[in-house]
């Protein structure tokens, strides 16, 4: 080949090298019900000259804020999120039909289950749903729901557009856009008040940029931006006085084939040609929860009280990689920590103190693990140390007990008190032992973990059992 038809061919090449290295987002590449991901929220002051950068091959260099305050968004089915029933109503008082009602509803698929909130008014629409309809050609988005503030109680709503809001044309690529126009109106009356907000809306999508994108979590080589536009044109109606009100709404997503939903997002509003206010930017954070390794460790395994009758243990924890730890200390209090506890006791007694470590900031979500610990508070008092019962000859048959327990008290024993004690320290059962063999009824005692203590004059005796059915 001569040199000038290689000279031709150059430029075609780096077009194709060029056209290689960008993405086309389809369809199948969007999630579907049962897709959920870790998202963290940025918390430091964005750079909007960063967020707001299009063209090819772009770095947006996100990744300096790793505070972490992580939360999941997730696809489900449409009823998982909302009641069909409830839906129907509010889509009637809307203004639609029956029909038309029916028809949104068993052409919606999915519902991408948010922790984003917006504002109408003085009114705070939490935990938003966004119901879509998916298929081979078109992202969809036919209704969004919502929860409000009503007299002390979440009111899930609904907002039904009047036509379904484009929100991904596919397949997705660099230079793509779409223009999307739709409205809807909604009746806060249900609420308690007499407002009635309307709003029309034309969305303008841009597929603005590609390039790479850095998180704290990760760096993803080969995503697209979406840029929309929405401008709204509402009239809120309160006690019958008109009120119109101009938004501009922007939204951004960073699309990336690797991931069923957006792996970074953020949406604000414009207030002119050169000022934009971002109010929510989070980025995917895929995190696997790592095995427990935490460990609640005690310096003994009997403890006394004191002669103002209390004593502070103290709840090591060691090698922690849980982010939260729920404590049950055994006397009917619990508490939620961070880290090691003290807690104080003021009665004698067997105790059982269980804890569950939990890590927040991973999949899967609730990953939790646990542990009991148990120890004996003695009264110093009676100057009496408790000894397992099994070192002096006493005997307890069966055990798991079902609704007799046999007790054996060997002839150098004689005849002693007994109590039996949950594990609170509530005693449940009490009574005299003699020598040889004696029957306690627990029939009426409810399953779980007890312990039997007997005494003398002189000694202090226990042993633990369970009560299983």
């Amino acid at each position: 080949m001569t040199p000038s038809k290689l000279l031709l061919l150059f430029p075609l090449f780096c077009c194709l090298q060029t056209s290689i290295a960008q993405q086309i987002y389809q369809s199948h590449h969007y999630g579907t019900p049962g897709d959920l991901y870790l998202y963290n929220r940025f918390t430091s002051n964005i750079d909007i000259d960063e967020l707001t950068k299009e063209g090819a091959d772009i770095i947006w260099d996100f990744g300096s804020d790793a505070t972490l305050n992580t939360h999941t968004n997730q696809i489900v089915e449409p009823g998982e999120a909302f009641n069909q029933f409830n839906f129907l109503t509010i889509c009637t008082i809307s203004g639609f039909s029956s029909g038309q009602c029916f028809d949104i509803w068993n052409n919606t698929d999915q519902a991408l289950l948010l922790k984003d909130s917006l504002t109408l008014l003085d009114f705070t629409l939490a935990d938003l749903q966004r119901f879509q309809a998916l298929d081979d050609d078109y992202l969809l988005e036919r209704f969004m729901g919502f929860e409000v503030e009503f007299m002390g109680s979440p009111l899930p709503l609904v907002i039904v557009y009047q036509g379904a809001d484009t929100i991904l044309n596919f397949p997705v690529a660099y230079g793509d856009d779409w223009t999307s126009h739709t409205g809807f109106r909604l009746d806060l009356t249900p609420s308690g008040t007499n407002i009635i907000y309307e709003s029309d809306q034309v969305r303008e999508t841009e597929i603005s940029g590609w390039g790479t994108l850095m998180t704290p979590f990760d760096t993803f080589p080969d995503v697209l931006k979406l840029t929309s536009v929405i401008t709204r044109m509402d009239t809120a109606t309160v006690d019958n006085v008109p009120m119109p009100i101009e938004l501009t709404q922007v939204d951004y997503m960073w699309l990336d084939t690797n991931y069923m939903l957006p792996v970074m997002t953020a949406n604000g509003f414009i207030l002119d040609e050169d000022s934009v206010v971002i109010n929510a930017m989070e980025y995917i954070y895929n995190s696997v929860c790592p095995m427990p390794t935490w460990e609640v460790t005690l310096d003994s395994d009997i403890f006394y009280l004191d002669e103002n009758g209390m004593v502070t243990i103290d709840f090591d924890i060691e090698d922690a990689n849980a982010d939260t730890y729920n404590w049950d200390f055994g006397d009917g209090d619990v508490e939620d920590s961070e880290g090691s506890v003290s807690h104080t006791y003021s009665a004698p007694g067997n105790y059982t103190v269980s804890i569950v470590g939990c890590m927040t900031h991973c999949l899967p979500e609730g990953s939790c693990s646990f542990q009991i610990l148990d120890f004996e508070i003695v009264d110093t008092l009676t100057s009496i140390q408790p000894i397992d019962g099994s070192q002096l000859g006493l005997m307890l048959f069966p055990n798991p007990v079902n609704d007799v327990l046999n007790v054996s008290v060997p002839d150098n024993l004689g005849e002693m008190n007994y109590s039996i004690v949950d594990i609170t320290g509530r005693v449940v059962r009490s009574g005299t032992l003699t020598e040889g063999n004696n029957r306690i009824e627990t029939n009426q005692i409810t399953e779980g973990i007890y312990t039997l203590i007997a005494k003398t004059q002189d000694k202090m005796m226990y042993l633990r059992f369970l009560v299983g059915r």
